[in-house]
C-alpha cells in the first residue's frame, strides 16, 4: 500500500520490519515519515506510473511509492531490500552481495513482473525477466520507485501480471546539489560514489541536470567469490512555457564470480530426499553490461490537452564463464548409496570427491529492445483519457557452449486508458484496452475496468484486469527445444481494497484481496517428440495453469514528532499445475509475509528499526521446505553539519540463519558505514 504523506509527493512506502499475521488492521497504520501539514490535500499525491498520473484516491488497484528520502535514510546497499517490505513482493537471493536473485510478486513468477527504468522497458527478450538485475542495481542512483500492484498490461504491454516496478533515475534539482561519499564494511564491500545535480534559467524554461558515478567492490561468502560494479548515469530534463524534453543515459558494469552448487534430490531406496553444497570454483563467473538511454518531447497544446513522444533503447550483453578445475575438493556422504554422479555411489560417512564438471567454456547473450511511443492525453474536470500508439522492437542471440539463437519479434500497439468521476461526490469509474499485434506469433487484445468510491475520509475500490506474457525469444528460437507455434501466456485478475487516511490522528492504511489466474503457462515438455534433440523428444509448449489469490494489509501511524509506526502482512494462496498433475503450491512462495518497523527522527540524527518475517516454502524440487525466517536490521545517519553526515546499516543483526535457497551458505550478520560530504 502508497504511504500518504501530507505533501506533494508520497514519501516512503516500504514498510519497516515485521509482526504476527495476527496483528489486528488497526495497527497496521502507514503514516508517512514526515506529516507535515495534516489539512494538505491527499489528493495531490500523484502516481506517475499510471500514465495519467492519477493521484492515490482514484486509483483502482494497490500501489506503493518510495522516494529518494527513504532510500537515502535506509543506507541501502542493494535494491533488493529497499523492495523487500513492499507489500506482495518476496525474493530468493542467494551468495553474496550482486549475485543470484528472483523475484515473485503476489505468488506470480518475475516473467510475470515488468521493470521499467526511465520508461524504458528492462525485462529481457530472451528470457521475459530481469536475471539478477535487482541485486546488482545502485540504490543509491534512484530518485523513485513506484511499484502498481495488479494487472497493468493495457499501459505497458506484455509481462505485467502481477504488476509493475517503474524506477526513475536521478534527476536536477532547482538548488544545486554536489556530494561525493564512502561506505566499507563487511565481506570487504568497498564504495564509492559521487553526484551532481544542477539547473540553469534557459530562454523561457529550466534545465535541470543531473551526473551519478559509483564503483563497488565486494568478497563473496566463500573464497573466490566477489562482486564488482561501476555504474554511470547522466540526464538532462528542460521544463519550459509549453514544451517540456529530457533525456537519459546510464551503463553499468557487473561481474560476480561464483561458487559451484551440487544438489542430489534422491536418497537411500529411490525416495525424494536433499542434499546440497557449493564448494569454491576459481574460474567461474558472470559479466554483465546494461546500457538504457531514453528521451521524451512533450508538448502542452492547452492546459488540458498535451502530447508526448518518447523513444527507449536498452542492451544487455551478459557472458557466463566456467573452467573446468576437475577435483574442486571432497564432502562427507550424508547417507549409505549415497552418489554426486549417479556413477559411484558412497556409504554414510565417506569421503566423496566434488568435481567440477560443468561444461568447459563461455555461453554470451545479447538482448536488445527499442520502443517509440506516441501519446494524446487529455484532463478535464473529473475527467482524464489517454490515447496512444507504440511499435516495441526486441532482438536476442546468443552464441558459446549452449549453442547459437538469433531472434527478433516486434509488436505494434494501440491503446487507451481513462477515468471519469460521476457527479462531486459520486464513484470514479476507470476503464482500459489495449490491442498488441506481434510479428511472430499473432495478437492479443487486453482490457481492465475498475470502481473507486469515496466515502468520507476512506476509498473503497475494485478493478479487473486481462493480461498476458508473450513467448520469449529463447523459447520461440532456441536451436534444440525452441517452438515457433507456441501461444502467450493469458491471465486475469480481480482486486478489491479500501484505503483510508486520517491526518488528524496521524494515520493511514490500507487492505486489500486478489484473485489471479494464468492459462497456457510455458514449460519444457519432456514427452514432445523432437528430432533436434539426442533422445528426439522435448520441447517448449504451452501447458501449466497458475492460480493465485491473498490478502495485503499494511498502514502508518505518527505516534508523535519523532517516532513513528509502520507495518504491512501479506497473506499469498499460489497454486501451480503441471501438465498432467493436480494444483500444488507454487515453490518459493511464502503463504506469509511480514514487515514491522519504528522510525526515529530529531534534529541530525534519524534511526530505523525494522524486522522482516518471512513463511516457511517450498524449494524448487516442490518436496523439500526452506525454512521460515526472521530478520532484524537497523539503519541511521547523522549529520555532523550541513556538509557532512555519517551512516550506517546493520542487517540480520542477531545473526539468524537466514535461508532463501537451499544449499548456499546464508548470509548471517552483514554491515556497512559510511560517510557523506556535500559541497
Amino acid at each position: 500500500m502508497t504511504c500518504y504523506p501530507m505533501k506533494k509527493r508520497i514519501s516512503g512506502a516500504a514498510a519497516l520490519g515485521v509482526f504476527p499475521a495476527f496483528l489486528s488492521i488497526t495497527a497496521l497504520a502507514q503514516a508517512s515519515r514526515n506529516i507535515e501539514s495534516p489539512q494538505a490535500s491527499l489528493a495531490e499525491t500523484v502516481v506517475e506510473a499510471s500514465k495519467l498520473e492519477k493521484d492515490v484516491f482514484t486509483l483502482t488497484q494497490a500501489a506503493t511509492i518510495i522516494d529518494e528520502e527513504e532510500i537515502e535514510r535506509g543506507a541501502y546497499t542493494d535494491l533488493t531490500e529497499v523492495l523487500r517490505s513492499v507489500p506482495g513482493i518476496e525474493f530468493k537471493q542467494v551468495g553474496g552481495p550482486g549475485q543470484y536473485n528472483y523475484i515473485k510478486m503476489r505468488g506470480f513468477g518475475s516473467a510475470n513482473i515488468l521493470v521499467v527504468v526511465d520508461g524504458v522497458t528492462m525485462n529481457l527478450p530472451s528470457s521475459g525477466d530481469v536475471g539478477n538485475l535487482l541485486s546488482q542495481f545502485d540504490p543509491a542512483s534512484i530518485a523513485r520507485i513506484e511499484v502498481l500492484r495488479g494487472p497493468q498490461t493495457v499501459l505497458y504491454g506484455s509481462n505485467a501480471t502481477a504488476g509493475v516496478i517503474s524506477i526513475t533515475t536521478k534527476r536536477g534539482s532547482l538548488e544545486p546539489r554536489r556530494s561525493i561519499a564512502v561506505e566499507a564494511g563487511s565481506l570487504n564491500w568497498k564504495k564509492a560514489k559521487a553526484s551532481l545535480q544542477q539547473s540553469f534559467d534557459v530562454a523561457d524554461g529550466v534545465l535541470s541536470t543531473s551526473l551519478y558515478a559509483s564503483h563497488t567492490d565486494s568478497d563473496g561468502l566463500l573464497k573466490y567469490e566477489g562482486t564488482r560494479d561501476t555504474t554511470l548515469q547522466a540526464s538532462a530534463d528542460y521544463r519550459g512555457r509549453s514544451i517540456d524534453a529530457g533525456i537519459a543515459l546510464s551503463r553499468s558494469n557487473n561481474r560476480f564470480n561464483y561458487a559451484h552448487l551440487k544438489e542430489v534430490t534422491t536418497g537411500p531406496n529411490g525416495k525424494p530426499a536433499y542434499w546440497g553444497m557449493q564448494l569454491p570454483d576459481p574460474n567461474a563467473y558472470n559479466k554483465r553490461r546494461t546500457e538504457t538511454a531514453s528521451a521524451y518531447l512533450e508538448h502542452r497544446l492547452s492546459e488540458r490537452l498535451s502530447q508526448r513522444l518518447s523513444f527507449g533503447w536498452t542492451q544487455t550483453q551478459r557472458t557466463t564463464v566456467s573452467v573446468n578445475d576437475g577435483l574442486l575438493g571432497y564432502v562427507t556422504a550424508p547417507w549409505d548409496h549415497f552418489s554426486l554422479d549417479y556413477k559411484n555411489y558412497f556409504n554414510r560417512g565417506e569421503q566423496v570427491p566434488f568435481y567440477d564438471n560443468t561444461r568447459e567454456g563461455s555461453a554470451d547473450y545479447k538482448d536488445q529492445s527499442k520502443q517509440l511511443n506516441y501519446s494524446l492525453r487529455y484532463a478535464g474536470q473529473g475527467f482524464k483519457v489517454l490515447g496512444g500508439a507504440e511499435v516495441y522492437d526486441a532482438r536476442a542471440s546468443q552464441w558459446g557452449m549452449f549453442g547459437k539463437l538469433d531472434g527478433q519479434d516486434k509488436r505494434k500497439s494501440l491503446y487507451a486508458n481513462g477515468e471519469y468521476q460521476v457527479g462531486k461526490a459520486g464513484p470514479t469509474l476507470a476503464a482500459g484496452v489495449r490491442h498488441d499485434k506481434y510479428d511472430v506469433w499473432g495478437s492479443k487484445t487486453t482490457g481492465s475496468l475498475g470502481i473507486n468510491q469515496r466515502i468520507g475520509s476512506a476509498t473503497v475500490y475494485s478493478n479487473y484486469a486481462t493480461s498476458y506474457a508473450a513467448p520469449t525469444l529463447s523459447q520461440l528460437y532456441n536451436p534444440t527445444y525452441g517452438n515457433t507455434n507456441l501461444k502467450p501466456e493469458s491471465g486475469r485478475t480481480a482486486e478489491l481494497g479500501i484505503r483510508q487516511a486520517l491526518p488528524d490522528m496521524g494515520m493511514n492504511w490500507e487492505a486489500s484481496i486478489w484473485h489471479g489466474k494464468v492459462k497456457d503457462a510455458i514449460l519444457y515438455d519432456g514427452t514432445l517428440v523432437n528430432p533436434r534433440t539426442s533422445s528426439g523428444f522435448g520441447l517448449y509448449a504451452n501447458g501449466d495453469s497458475l492460480r493465485t489469490q491473498g490478502m495485503e494489509l499494511s498502514g502508518a501511524v505518527r505516534i508523535n514528532t519523532q517516532w513513528q509506526l509502520k507495518a504491512n502482512y501479506t497473506y499469498t494462496d499460489s497454486q501451480t499445475k503441471k501438465k498432467g498433475k493436480d494444483y500444488a503450491q507454487t515453490v518459493q512462495v511464502a503463504r506469509h509475509k511480514g514487515n514491522i518497523g519504528l522510525g526515529y527522527s530529531n534534529g541530525p540524527l534519524s534511526v530505523d528499526f525494522s524486522a522482516f518475517l518471512t513463511g516457511r516454502r517450498y524449494d524448487w524440487t516442490g518436496v523439500d521446505w526452506i525454512p521460515g525466517y526472521a530478520r532484524f536490521d537497523i539503519s541511521a545517519r547523522y549529520a555532523v553539519n550541513k556538509q557532512l553526515s555519517i551512516f550506517t546499516r546493520l542487517e540480520n543483526i542477531f545473526d539468524r540463519e537466514v535461508r532463501e535457497g537451499l544449499g548456499y551458505k546464508p548470509m548471517g550478520f552483514y554491515g556497512v558505514v559510511g560517510a557523506e560530504y556535500r559541497f
